[in-house]
């Protein structure tokens, strides 16, 4: 079974952290559904896995951005449709949208349901307005905490909120008054970024023209370990660096993605993986729309090197409760980087960075998440 992505590249606002493809003007938002939906259709073979009806099996289905709940329900109606035109969804597909707390009325809600749309994932940020003022996100903290509560009163059980730490000026009791407010709101899932300034972003280009955003190393670190215990005192398992989730509840997209299970996105931007190659569609919604229209090639392919794709299943799979599976490593991609890789990680199993679990599968500790990205590197060929 395979995963679908599609990318929403609008946004009402700017919010000063993001660098993900998106675009203010939404005047061309017609014909980009109209080039996604042309998409879909064009996609139709790429993961090659044929069911009886000869489309491809669809386990998950996301809607990212961007910010997908600026589209209409009849929008969402439209590519849903064309979804179910030519591919197959499981009965038990997991369908998500990306959503702002302000999006979320009544009405909506309701509406999503009606569509079959059965997973949340609602950008709450953060519960104090002077940090959503400073990102300039367009909802309250109030506002962000009533989106939750109308989607649960609206039988919504399956709910992920995101937040941010590490943000300038946050203390330890402010950022455990966020967790505990979280706790508070019972949502199944948790994913929770550390603000990382990006250079394309505003952020970015403030921090180039010299304003400070650094934060203490150890602050950093206090927040990341009071972030897991209150989570684990919650009942919310570890599974993914940045993500956190009462049994049952894990992203089963994302999860599909860590585990290299193939996906198609579509949309500006949008990624897409077969095991054999990485294709990334054109950055640039008018060129994507005008390259669908004509049916021109409107990706890049890159095919995978025995050590791109040992790469990526290093990069994808430490980051995760799964870990690393040396086995899977030799299986896969030879006795050569499957030594490489065990000598390695002796070294960081010695200083408590990695856990040697079953004689085989490698995990971070919690003293290994601390530096997680550093350890992923050294351990690429």
């Amino acid at each position: 079974m395979s995963g679908l992505y599609l990318h929403i590249p609008y946004c009402k606002q700017v919010c000063y952290y993001c660098d993900f493809h998106f675009r203010t003007d939404m005047k061309n938002r017609a014909a980009m559904l109209v080039a996604m939906q042309r998409e879909i259709s064009l996609r139709k073979d790429y993961l090659r896995q044929q069911d009886e009806k000869g489309k491809i099996m669809i386990h998950t289905l996301y809607f990212g951005g961007g910010t997908p709940s600026i589209l209409s329900l009849h929008d969402l109606s439209l590519l849903l449709e064309t979804v179910q035109q030519y591919y197959t969804l499981s009965p038990c597909a997991e369908i998500t949208l990306e959503a702002n707390p302000d999006d979320l009325t009544d009405e909506y809600l309701s509406g999503l349901r009606d569509l079959n749309i059965n997973r949340l994932s609602i950008g709450i940020q953060s519960f104090r307005d002077d940090d959503l003022l400073r990102m300039n996100r367009r909802h309250t903290a109030r506002e962000g905490v009533q989106a939750v509560e109308r989607a649960q009163r609206k039988g919504w059980h399956n709910i992920n909120i995101d937040l941010m730490y590490g943000l300038p000026g946050m203390s330890l009791s402010q950022w455990k008054d966020a967790l505990r407010q979280a706790v508070a709101l019972d949502v199944p899932h948790l994913s929770a970024y550390h603000l990382t300034i990006e250079p394309r972003t505003v952020f970015g280009k403030r921090k180039e023209r010299g304003e400070n955003f650094a934060v203490p190393e150890e602050d950093s670190v206090a927040q990341f370990n009071l972030l897991l215990d209150v989570c684990e005192e919650a009942g919310y398992e570890h599974y993914e660096i940045s993500n956190f989730a009462r049994p049952g509840y894990y992203s089963r997209h994302n999860t599909d993605c860590w585990r290299q299970i193939p996906y198609i996105g579509v949309g500006p931007s949008a990624h897409s993986f077969d095991r054999q190659s990485r294709q990334w569609n054109v950055s640039n919604n008018a060129r994507y729309i005008e390259l669908l229209e004509k049916e021109e090639e409107w990706f890049e392919r890159e095919w995978l090197s025995v050590s791109e794709a040992y790469n990526d299943y290093i990069l994808t799979s430490l980051r995760t409760a799964w870990g690393v599976d040396a086995a899977h490593i030799r299986r896969h991609f030879g006795d050569c980087l499957a030594d490489a890789f065990e000598q390695q990680a002796t070294g960081y199993i010695r200083n408590g960075f990695i856990a040697d679990r079953a004689g085989d599968i490698y995990v971070l500790t919690r003293k290994g998440k601390m530096t997680a990205d550093r350890i992923t590197s050294d351990l690429f060929c």
